[in-house]
Parts: C-alpha cells; structure tokens; sequence
C-alpha cells in the first residue's frame, strides 16, 4: 500500500483528531490520519470518561490560552458536533502556605477571569465535601467545568470520517525520512508520502523523533475512583466541584472530578518526574501503594469517609520538565510539526491545539497573538 497526502498526521489521541479537524476546515483536501493502536484506545492519555477545565493556572499564559479554549474552540466543537462536551460545574484549587497557590493567584487576577479568592473558612461553607486542612486559601473558579473526554474523541473521529480523513487504525510507524519537499513514512502495512507531517504521538514520541527525547519523560499514572459515603448528589456534576491541590513548591500534586461516566469520583496523584516508563512495559494493574496513596489523601482532605474502593485505570504522562508544551516545528525539518509534552494538563487544550498545530503546519505560524506573544514558552 502506498498513499499520498497533503497533511499526514502520527497519533489519533486527542490532539491528533483535534489537529485533523482543524485541517479540514482550513480546507486541506487530502488529510491522513495514522494510530498504532485502534482509534479511542486506552492505552495512552486521551481515554477515560472526563476531563477537567479550568481558568485557573500557574502562569497567565496559559491563562489566556484557556479563554480562547473556552470561548471560541470548544464552543466551536460542541456546535460541529453538535452535542454537548463541557459540562458546567465549579472549580476549586487550594494548597499549603509555600506552594504554588498564590502563582495561580497571581495569574487569574492578572488575566482579570471569574476566579475567586476564598479564605478557608469561606471555602468550607462554599465546598463541605473538603477541609480545607492547613490550605493558604482556596481560588473558586467559575469558569471551570468537566469534559466529557470520551464524548469528545466519538465526536471528533465522526467529524474525521465525516471531512474525508483518511484514517489508517493498528498501524505502526517504522521510521521517519523527511526530504526536501516531502516526507516518506514507513509503516508495517505500507508507505505513506506527505508533503507536511504532524507527529502527536503522546508517549511514543521520543522513537518516532529521536530529536524530542532529551525533552520528555513518560509516567504512569495510577487514577483511582471511590464511592464516598452520603448522599450520592454531593458528588454529581454541578454540586461537586473538578478540584486541584498544590504540594509546597509543587505544581498541582492532586486532583479530582465529579462521578461521571461511571460509580464513584475520580481522584489522581499528578506525577511528572522522577520516573521514565516505558509506554509498552506498562501494567494495567494498578499498584496496590497508588491506590492507597489516593485514600490517605481522601481521608486527609475530604470530610466523607471513603465507603468502597470502585476501580482504578491508568493513564500515561508524556512530561517536560517545565509541564510546558512542545508545540514547535523540527529544529531540522520545517514541514514537520511537533505536539508533545502536554504533562498531564493537555486535554482542556485539544481543540485549540488542533488549532494551533494545523496553523503551525500549514502557515509557520497562528493568527493568535495569546500564543504568538509566548512561543517561546512552547519551542523545543
């Protein structure tokens, strides 16, 4: 099998579909798609029944690039779709004294969002399901809400199918040749041509472009979801808040979601060094240490008992150093772009990304200044 296009894209997650969508309505003709696994797989970071949103980040960058994910990409989405993907519930992000609460702070008020600073006493009246133990203060953040994650890839690969992108499923890419006005990919069930590659290929980024490796690291994530004792609507969308908390000196070190999708609230350690898996060798077993990891903490901060463990999947981080994202060209290669690194925070992103990447891609560079003014923040 040999096939041409004008735009290849690695990596069906979702910045690769996001990316694929985004092409197609900037009038791209031929697009392929290439997944080494079949498309809404849970083997990478792009699975699972929901996501968080939020305004509130370290950095007003961010903080900026999350108003237009809010305003213009999802939206957008959702009404291309046509079905609903944001689910409107409140956010609430607090931490100990030293951490990195007032960075977060500091960047909402910067940006001037619907953020609210709350003293923990405040914070307990507004949010009884937690403590509050030893928090600085706690930011409300009204604009957040939970994405429906695996709505949103359905949606997405129906609106591929729909714009013609040809989509090739268990298919793995051997290696990469980029020449001077096109770029040969070698897979297990064929050669594929393209006159520009994008590579969103989550953890196995680093194999398919050795020039990423020094950047990236990949961790398992172990996320839990447990049945808390009390009244089952405390814990439903709208009621029951997406939720982060800071470690001293740490970025989120904690988070958790709504029940949605299936029995019990979703809660997950965020871990983004220390270790470097190897994306094939990881075990869908959870660690018995993970798992009661996240119940010291529930016992620690939340005021419900735990009643029941439900289940625990897994997720996989692809990391850089700083969890800021690649989203550059190849240092080497103009007509090869580069989305990697989201470090566990880049679902809220996927259809600005798309945005951003496709643009990258086909003009070198956006039409949004919010990320033009930090490029540099996302270069390789």
């Amino acid at each position: 099998m040999s096939s041409t296009y004008d735009v290849l894209v690695i990596g069906a997650g979702i910045n690769g579909l996001s990316t694929c969508y985004h092409l197609a309505g900037m009038g791209v003709s031929r697009i392929g798609l290439i997944e080494q696994f079949q498309l809404a797989h849970n083997r990478g970071s792009s699975h699972s029944h929901s996501r968080i949103t939020r305004s509130a980040y370290v950095n007003a960058h961010y903080v900026r690039l999350m108003q237009l994910a809010h305003h213009q990409e999802w939206p957008r989405l959702e009404k291309d779709a046509d079905t609903q993907l944001i689910f409107p519930t409140p956010g609430c992000f607090f931490g100990p004294p030293g951490s990195k609460y007032e960075s977060y702070a500091k960047a909402v008020s910067e940006v001037g969002v619907d953020v609210e600073p709350l003293t923990p006493d405040e914070a307990r009246k507004r949010f009884p399901q937690f403590r509050f133990e030893n928090a600085a203060g706690v930011l409300h953040d009204r604009t957040a809400g939970l994405v429906a994650a695996a709505r949103t890839i359905d949606a997405l690969i129906r609106l591929a199918r729909q714009n013609g992108v040809d989509i090739h499923e268990q298919t793995t890419v051997q290696s990469i040749h980029p020449e001077e006005s096109s770029i040969t990919v070698k897979t297990e069930r064929g050669i594929f041509q393209t006159e520009r590659l994008i590579v969103t290929a989550g953890a196995w980024i680093a194999r398919l472009l050795p020039v990423v490796k020094p950047r990236v690291t990949v961790a398992r994530q172990t996320v839990g979801y447990f049945k808390l004792a009390g009244n089952a609507e405390t814990y439903q969308v709208g009621c029951f808040p997406v939720w982060g908390y800071f470690l001293k000196g740490e970025d989120i070190e904690y988070y958790g979601q709504p029940e949605f999708g299936c029995e019990g609230i979703k809660v997950a350690r965020h871990i983004t060094e220390g270790v470097d898996d190897d994306p094939d060798q990881v075990s869908d077993t959870p660690p018995p240490e993970a798992v009661e990891d996240l119940r010291n903490f529930l016992a620690a901060q939340f005021t419900a008992p735990v009643e029941r463990f439900v289940h625990a999947e897994r997720c996989l981080y692809t990391n850089t150093a700083t969890e800021d994202f690649i989203l550059d060209h190849h240092p080497d290669y103009e007509h090869i772009t580069i989305g990697a690194g989201f470090s566990g925070h880049g679902f809220k992103f996927g259809p600005l990304t798309g945005r951003i990447l496709a643009s990258l891609s086909l003009n070198g560079q956006t039409d949004l200044p919010e990320f033009e003014t930090a490029r540099d923040l996302f270069r390789l």
